[in-house]
Protein backbone atom coordinates (compact mmCIF):
# COMPACT_ATOMS: atom_id res chain seq x y z
CA UNK A 1 0.00 0.00 0.00
CA UNK A 2 1.19 3.52 -0.79
CA UNK A 3 1.68 6.23 1.81
CA UNK A 4 -1.07 8.28 0.15
CA UNK A 5 -3.50 5.37 0.46
CA UNK A 6 -2.59 4.87 4.13
CA UNK A 7 -3.21 8.55 4.89
CA UNK A 8 -6.58 8.52 3.09
CA UNK A 9 -7.55 5.33 4.92
CA UNK A 10 -6.72 6.78 8.35
CA UNK A 11 -8.55 10.03 7.60
CA UNK A 12 -11.65 8.08 6.51
CA UNK A 13 -11.71 5.09 8.86
CA UNK A 14 -9.31 5.88 11.69
CA UNK A 15 -10.36 6.94 15.18
CA UNK A 16 -10.90 10.64 15.89
CA UNK A 17 -7.58 10.78 17.74
CA UNK A 18 -5.80 9.18 14.77
CA UNK A 19 -7.41 11.71 12.43
CA UNK A 20 -6.30 14.61 14.64
CA UNK A 21 -2.74 13.28 14.72
CA UNK A 22 -2.68 12.82 10.93
CA UNK A 23 -4.05 16.34 10.34
CA UNK A 24 -1.42 17.86 12.63
CA UNK A 25 1.36 15.98 10.85
CA UNK A 26 0.09 16.94 7.39
CA UNK A 27 -0.13 20.62 8.32
CA UNK A 28 3.43 20.52 9.67
CA UNK A 29 4.77 18.80 6.54
CA UNK A 30 2.93 21.20 4.24
CA UNK A 31 4.40 24.17 6.07
CA UNK A 32 7.83 22.56 5.97
CA UNK A 33 7.68 22.12 2.19
CA UNK A 34 6.70 25.76 1.71
CA UNK A 35 9.56 26.86 3.97
CA UNK A 36 11.95 24.73 1.91
CA UNK A 37 10.81 26.45 -1.26
CA UNK A 38 11.22 29.84 0.41
CA UNK A 39 14.72 28.94 1.62
CA UNK A 40 15.84 27.73 -1.80
CA UNK A 41 14.78 31.06 -3.27
CA UNK A 42 16.62 33.03 -0.56
CA UNK A 43 13.47 34.65 0.81
CA UNK A 44 12.88 35.81 4.38
CA UNK A 45 9.61 34.10 5.21
CA UNK A 46 8.21 31.44 7.56
CA UNK A 47 4.87 29.95 6.58
CA UNK A 48 3.79 28.85 10.08
CA UNK A 49 4.73 32.14 11.70
CA UNK A 50 3.10 34.27 9.02
CA UNK A 51 -0.10 32.36 8.25
CA UNK A 52 -0.79 29.81 11.03
CA UNK A 53 0.36 31.29 14.35
CA UNK A 54 -2.08 33.56 16.18
CA UNK A 55 -0.84 37.07 17.10
CA UNK A 56 -1.51 38.55 20.52
CA UNK A 57 -1.96 41.99 18.94
CA UNK A 58 -5.70 42.41 18.33
CA UNK A 59 -5.18 44.69 15.34
CA UNK A 60 -3.06 42.06 13.62
CA UNK A 61 -5.51 39.32 14.59
CA UNK A 62 -8.31 41.24 12.85
CA UNK A 63 -6.47 40.65 9.56
CA UNK A 64 -5.83 36.97 10.32
CA UNK A 65 -8.97 35.67 12.10
CA UNK A 66 -8.46 32.14 10.73
CA UNK A 67 -5.46 31.74 13.02
CA UNK A 68 -7.86 31.18 15.95
CA UNK A 69 -8.38 27.76 14.38
CA UNK A 70 -5.19 27.26 12.38
CA UNK A 71 -2.82 27.61 15.34
CA UNK A 72 -4.43 24.55 16.98
CA UNK A 73 -3.07 22.29 14.21
CA UNK A 74 0.33 23.93 13.76
CA UNK A 75 3.76 23.46 15.34
CA UNK A 76 7.02 25.36 15.33
CA UNK A 77 9.47 22.44 15.03
CA UNK A 78 9.61 18.61 14.92
CA UNK A 79 10.16 18.21 18.68
CA UNK A 80 7.13 20.42 19.37
CA UNK A 81 5.03 18.27 17.04
CA UNK A 82 6.24 14.89 18.31
CA UNK A 83 5.86 15.73 22.01
CA UNK A 84 2.33 17.05 21.49
CA UNK A 85 1.25 14.06 19.39
CA UNK A 86 2.55 11.62 22.02
CA UNK A 87 0.51 13.37 24.73
CA UNK A 88 -2.52 13.49 22.42
CA UNK A 89 -2.25 9.75 21.77
CA UNK A 90 -1.87 8.95 25.48
CA UNK A 91 -4.70 11.20 26.69
CA UNK A 92 -6.90 10.34 23.71
CA UNK A 93 -6.84 6.63 24.52
CA UNK A 94 -8.28 7.38 27.94
CA UNK A 95 -10.66 10.09 26.76
CA UNK A 96 -12.33 7.92 24.11
CA UNK A 97 -13.17 5.26 26.69
CA UNK A 98 -15.50 7.70 28.46
CA UNK A 99 -16.73 10.12 25.80
CA UNK A 100 -18.48 9.93 22.46
CA UNK A 101 -16.74 10.55 19.15
CA UNK A 102 -18.37 13.95 18.69
CA UNK A 103 -17.03 15.04 22.10
CA UNK A 104 -13.45 14.54 20.90
CA UNK A 105 -13.75 17.07 18.08
CA UNK A 106 -15.69 19.47 20.28
CA UNK A 107 -13.26 19.33 23.21
CA UNK A 108 -10.22 19.68 20.93
CA UNK A 109 -11.57 22.77 19.16
CA UNK A 110 -13.14 24.40 22.22
CA UNK A 111 -10.01 23.73 24.26
CA UNK A 112 -7.88 25.45 21.65
CA UNK A 113 -10.32 28.33 21.38
CA UNK A 114 -10.48 28.81 25.16
CA UNK A 115 -6.69 28.70 25.39
CA UNK A 116 -6.52 31.37 22.68
CA UNK A 117 -9.01 33.63 24.46
CA UNK A 118 -7.16 33.37 27.78
CA UNK A 119 -3.90 34.09 25.93
CA UNK A 120 -5.36 37.21 24.28
CA UNK A 121 -6.84 38.49 27.55
CA UNK A 122 -3.57 37.99 29.41
CA UNK A 123 -1.34 39.55 26.78
CA UNK A 124 -3.59 42.58 26.30
CA UNK A 125 -4.49 43.39 29.92
CA UNK A 126 -1.36 42.56 31.92
CA UNK A 127 1.31 45.21 31.49
CA UNK A 128 4.18 42.70 31.66
CA UNK A 129 3.03 41.22 28.32
CA UNK A 130 1.83 44.31 26.46
CA UNK A 131 3.75 45.31 23.34
CA UNK A 132 5.46 41.90 23.34
CA UNK A 133 4.51 41.15 19.70
CA UNK A 134 3.93 37.54 20.74
CA UNK A 135 2.33 34.79 18.67
CA UNK A 136 0.69 31.52 19.71
CA UNK A 137 1.21 28.21 17.93
CA UNK A 138 0.71 24.56 18.89
CA UNK A 139 -2.00 22.02 19.72
CA UNK A 140 -1.13 21.91 23.44
CA UNK A 141 -4.19 23.83 24.64
CA UNK A 142 -6.49 21.49 22.72
CA UNK A 143 -4.62 18.42 23.98
CA UNK A 144 -4.71 19.59 27.60
CA UNK A 145 -8.48 19.98 27.23
CA UNK A 146 -8.74 16.31 26.24
CA UNK A 147 -6.43 15.24 29.06
CA UNK A 148 -8.30 17.19 31.74
CA UNK A 149 -11.72 16.09 30.51
CA UNK A 150 -10.55 12.49 30.92
CA UNK A 151 -9.10 13.38 34.33
CA UNK A 152 -12.36 14.92 35.54
CA UNK A 153 -14.19 11.75 34.57
CA UNK A 154 -11.68 9.26 35.96
CA UNK A 155 -9.31 10.96 38.43
CA UNK A 156 -8.36 7.73 40.17
CA UNK A 157 -7.49 5.85 37.00
CA UNK A 158 -3.96 4.53 37.40
CA UNK A 159 -1.61 5.01 34.48
CA UNK A 160 1.77 3.38 33.96
CA UNK A 161 4.75 5.75 33.70
CA UNK A 162 7.38 4.23 31.39
CA UNK A 163 6.44 0.82 32.79
CA UNK A 164 8.26 1.67 36.02
CA UNK A 165 5.54 2.88 38.38
CA UNK A 166 1.86 3.76 38.40
CA UNK A 167 0.33 7.13 39.14
CA UNK A 168 -3.22 8.40 39.44
CA UNK A 169 -4.30 10.30 36.35
CA UNK A 170 -5.32 13.19 38.62
CA UNK A 171 -1.80 13.70 39.94
CA UNK A 172 -0.22 13.33 36.52
CA UNK A 173 -2.52 15.92 34.94
CA UNK A 174 -2.18 18.43 37.75
CA UNK A 175 1.57 17.93 37.61
CA UNK A 176 1.47 19.16 34.00
CA UNK A 177 -0.68 22.11 35.06
CA UNK A 178 1.63 23.04 37.95
CA UNK A 179 4.63 23.03 35.61
CA UNK A 180 2.77 25.38 33.28
CA UNK A 181 2.00 27.77 36.12
CA UNK A 182 5.49 27.98 37.58
CA UNK A 183 7.24 28.27 34.20
CA UNK A 184 5.19 31.23 32.92
CA UNK A 185 7.91 33.72 34.02
CA UNK A 186 10.69 31.59 32.53
CA UNK A 187 9.78 31.05 28.87
CA UNK A 188 6.92 30.52 26.43
CA UNK A 189 4.44 32.35 28.67
CA UNK A 190 1.79 32.43 25.94
CA UNK A 191 1.93 28.68 25.43
CA UNK A 192 1.65 27.94 29.15
CA UNK A 193 -1.32 30.29 29.49
CA UNK A 194 -3.06 28.59 26.55
CA UNK A 195 -2.44 25.22 28.23
CA UNK A 196 -4.23 26.46 31.35
CA UNK A 197 -7.18 27.69 29.30
CA UNK A 198 -7.51 24.34 27.55
CA UNK A 199 -7.23 22.42 30.82
CA UNK A 200 -9.99 24.52 32.41
CA UNK A 201 -12.29 24.00 29.43
CA UNK A 202 -11.77 20.22 29.48
CA UNK A 203 -12.39 20.01 33.22
CA UNK A 204 -15.58 22.08 33.18
CA UNK A 205 -16.91 20.34 30.08
CA UNK A 206 -16.51 16.93 31.70
CA UNK A 207 -18.12 18.11 34.93
CA UNK A 208 -21.03 19.48 32.93
CA UNK A 209 -21.45 16.06 31.30
CA UNK A 210 -21.40 14.46 34.75
CA UNK A 211 -24.73 15.95 35.74
CA UNK A 212 -25.13 13.34 38.45
CA UNK A 213 -22.02 14.54 40.34
CA UNK A 214 -21.29 17.69 42.34
CA UNK A 215 -18.65 20.14 41.15
CA UNK A 216 -15.20 19.61 42.66
CA UNK A 217 -16.46 16.68 44.74
CA UNK A 218 -13.37 14.46 44.35
CA UNK A 219 -11.92 12.81 47.41
CA UNK A 220 -8.23 12.70 46.52
CA UNK A 221 -7.33 10.17 49.16
CA UNK A 222 -10.01 7.55 48.66
CA UNK A 223 -10.55 5.31 45.69
CA UNK A 224 -13.92 5.67 44.00
CA UNK A 225 -15.88 3.07 42.13
CA UNK A 226 -15.75 3.67 38.39
CA UNK A 227 -19.51 3.17 38.37
CA UNK A 228 -19.74 6.87 39.16
CA UNK A 229 -18.46 7.57 35.66
CA UNK A 230 -20.85 7.35 32.79
CA UNK A 231 -20.25 5.37 29.62
CA UNK A 232 -23.14 5.78 27.21
CA UNK A 233 -24.07 2.60 25.41
CA UNK A 234 -25.10 2.99 21.81
CA UNK A 235 -28.48 1.30 21.75
CA UNK A 236 -29.02 2.05 18.08
CA UNK A 237 -26.19 -0.18 16.88
CA UNK A 238 -27.65 -3.33 15.32
CA UNK A 239 -25.68 -6.44 16.14
CA UNK A 240 -26.17 -10.13 15.54
CA UNK A 241 -25.01 -11.36 18.93
CA UNK A 242 -25.09 -10.18 22.52
CA UNK A 243 -21.29 -10.10 22.49
CA UNK A 244 -21.44 -7.11 20.15
CA UNK A 245 -24.03 -5.36 22.31
CA UNK A 246 -22.52 -5.17 25.84
CA UNK A 247 -24.85 -4.73 28.79
CA UNK A 248 -24.48 -1.97 31.37
CA UNK A 249 -23.53 -4.59 33.99
CA UNK A 250 -20.60 -5.71 31.82
CA UNK A 251 -19.47 -2.12 31.38
CA UNK A 252 -19.74 -1.40 35.12
CA UNK A 253 -17.66 -4.46 35.95
CA UNK A 254 -14.93 -3.38 33.53
CA UNK A 255 -14.93 0.17 34.91
CA UNK A 256 -14.53 -1.18 38.43
CA UNK A 257 -11.55 -3.22 37.24
CA UNK A 258 -10.00 -0.09 35.68
CA UNK A 259 -10.45 1.78 38.96
CA UNK A 260 -8.63 -0.91 40.91
CA UNK A 261 -5.96 -2.08 38.48
CA UNK A 262 -5.71 0.46 35.65
CA UNK A 263 -6.70 0.36 31.99
CA UNK A 264 -3.60 -1.55 30.91
CA UNK A 265 -4.65 -4.55 33.01
CA UNK A 266 -7.75 -5.14 30.90
CA UNK A 267 -7.84 -8.04 28.47
CA UNK A 268 -8.29 -7.37 24.75
CA UNK A 269 -11.88 -8.62 24.99
CA UNK A 270 -12.64 -6.24 27.86
CA UNK A 271 -11.12 -3.31 25.96
CA UNK A 272 -13.25 -4.22 22.93
CA UNK A 273 -16.39 -4.31 25.07
CA UNK A 274 -15.63 -0.88 26.54
CA UNK A 275 -14.87 0.53 23.09
CA UNK A 276 -18.15 -0.76 21.65
CA UNK A 277 -20.08 0.63 24.61
CA UNK A 278 -18.67 4.12 24.10
CA UNK A 279 -19.39 4.42 20.38
CA UNK A 280 -21.36 7.38 19.09
CA UNK A 281 -25.11 7.09 18.86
Amino acid sequence: MSLTYDIKYQLKYGSVITKLIVINILVFLFGGLINLFVFMNNLQFNFANEFLSMPSNLSKLAYKPWTLLAYQFSHSDPFHLISNMLILYFSGRIFTDFFLKKDTWLIYLLGGFTGAILYLITFNFFTVFQNSNSTLIGASGSILAILFAATAYAPNLRVSIWGIFELKLLWLSFGFLLLDLITIPASNAGGHIAHIGGALLGWFYAKHKQNNLNWFSFNFFKEKSMKNYKVEINKNVKTKTNKNNPSQDEVDAILDKISKNGYDRLSKEEKDILFKASQDK
